[in-house]
């Protein structure tokens, strides 16, 4: 079997090196793909020209015969991708354009959780920055203002005065700064509580939930800085035991499903519901992303015992409920992942920096990893090409020692200006 990821990041990367695993896989494609791929045993980068060309890897699928294509970032999906591989009578995963809105437009997930009663933030939408800016005089704060489209997870600010929620509305609105994504904003209430990652595989039937993580969005220490699209994540998550987890399913992911059924738009592919885990347990709808999570995907790829490519044919021929035969198919052990960037991550990074790996460095698949993101190989010599560079892996029997794993390996990794969190899972009970 020869199957094509899309994309080029340290997600990308992890989907690829899992895949790989199966003994039913012969090759895998990445496009654009990234530095640290050609090193992987049955990987291979393809270069179209273009990081955004739909058409060229639909013509590349039929070429080479692909058996199956995996998606990995949101622009693919949300601009229609998987419609066009299924017209040509290509298998791929991930939902069509009008169920990916759930993920491109917040106006249209907000409406819907609205509609189909899944618990979320009060919200209320503008497109006119003067009637935004005589909203929030009436609201509490903190309070939360997201661009409607997609922003690579950074369109989100969390205002803890007016000056602040009204310098964030210009900068949207007025300034577009995000362009047409920011056209228009959500303004919702701030939700207190412990944010969850659940993801899941759906064929938009049955559903395959992966084990619940935690991100790290914030830059710096402490859930200081900027936000960015992810410094770091951690799994297990204890909070989110047997009953919370089934609560999870029947309150957001099952309704979810159905909700899209009925709306004539059935979802397929992966289904990730941003959560908010109250005080009292009680469950709110945060955002929805239409694909696996960065870096979400590094550490669940490491969690997985079972054959991924066997789960991911499954859910494209329509069968996913025959996975419930699966056994052991997760490793319970604790695992986290920290990212390292280029200085000037999120805003501007910089980049083209040489990335020295100490020959000291061992990694062990099956304890540790290290999955590269933006790099690129040039003339021999690998370099930063990107704001998130790598994210280093490791599981243990213990979240101390998966963090002395990684925190060690990271020393004997070097470019300018590189930078990470030293508190990835830092207060996590093992």
């Amino acid at each position: 079997m020869k199957v094509l990821v899309v994309g080029g990041g340290g997600r990308e990367h992890a989907i690829a090196w899992k895949i790989a695993k199966s003994p039913k896989v012969t090759t895998v494609f990445v496009s654009p793909g990234n530095g640290g791929i050609i090193c992987e045993s049955k990987l291979k980068n393809v270069d179209l020209g273009a990081l955004y060309n739909p058409v060229g890897l639909v013509d590349f699928a039929l070429k080479e015969n692909i058996d199956l294509t995996i998606v990995g970032p949101e622009k693919f999906l949300v601009e229609g991708i998987v419609d066009l591989f299924r017209f040509k009578g290509l298998k791929i995963i991930g939902p069509t354009k009008l169920a990916a809105r759930l993920e491109g437009s917040k106006n249209f997930s907000k409406s819907f959780m609205s509609k189909y009663s899944i618990p979320t933030a009060k919200f209320k939408s503008f497109s006119n920055s003067l009637l935004a800016k005589e909203f929030i005089k009436t609201q509490d704060f903190p309070i939360v203002i997201k661009a409607d489209g997609l922003a690579s997870g950074k369109g989100v600010t969390i205002a803890l005065s007016p000056a602040e929620a009204n310098h964030a509305i210009e900068e949207y609105l007025e300034k577009k700064r995000f362009g047409s994504s920011g056209s228009s904003i959500v303004i919702e209430e701030f939700l207190a509580g412990n944010e969850v990652s659940f993801i899941a595989l759906t064929d938009g039937k049955t559903i395959f939930s992966f084990p619940p993580s935690q991100d790290h969005k914030r830059l710096l220490d402490n859930d200081t800085g900027p936000n960015t699209g992810g410094m770091g994540a951690f799994s297990p998550v204890n909070l989110v035991d047997k009953e919370l987890h089934e609560k999870i399913l029947e309150v957001v992911m099952k309704p979810t499903i159905h909700g899209m059924s009925e709306e004539g738009a059935p979802f397929t592919g992966f289904l990730y519901a941003g959560l908010m885990i109250q005080p009292n347990k009680d469950i709110k709808v945060l955002e929805y992303n239409c694909r696996l999570g960065d870096p979400e995907t590094q550490i669940s790829m490491m969690q997985m015992n079972g054959d991924f490519f066997d789960l991911l044919n499954l859910s494209a021929n329509n069968k996913l409920d025959q996975s419930k035969n699966y056994v052991n198919f997760w490793d319970s052990r604790p695992v986290l992942g920290v990212v390292v960037a280029s200085k000037g991550y999120p805003e501007k990074p910089n980049l083209g920096k040489t990335i020295e790996i100490s020959t000291e460095l061992d990694f062990d698949d099956a304890k540790s990893k290290i999955f590269h993101a933006g790099t690129a190989l040039e003339d021999g010599i690998l370099k930063t090409v990107g704001g998130r560079v790598l994210c280093l892996v490791a599981q243990e029997t213990d979240f101390d020692r998966a963090r002395k794993s990684v925190y060690l390996k990271l020393k004997k990794i070097s470019f300018q200006g590189m930078q990470y969190r030293w508190d990835i899972a830092k207060n996590v009970k093992n």
